[in-house]
């Protein structure tokens, strides 16, 4: 079995140099997964959520506040 690929380019008539974005729709589920890592992390120690944006602050709070 064998593939043949091409390209295809079709510039977007939206911007002066007809790019268009590429890769951010794969993003979309970094974020949550960093939350669930953290939460997952600090719950040996109480924390059951801490509230987006994870700051450092916010991580700090979690944990005494669960002490």
């Amino acid at each position: 079995m064998s593939f043949d690929s091409a390209f295809h380019e079709v510039p977007t008539p939206t911007n002066p140099i007809g790019a268009k974005g590429a890769g951010e729709a794969g993003a979309v589920g970094a974020l949550p997964t960093m939350m669930n890592a953290i939460v997952n992390a600090l719950n040996p120690l109480g924390v059951e959520h801490v509230q987006m944006p994870a700051t450092p602050e916010r991580i700090w709070r979690a944990i005494n506040n669960a002490a």
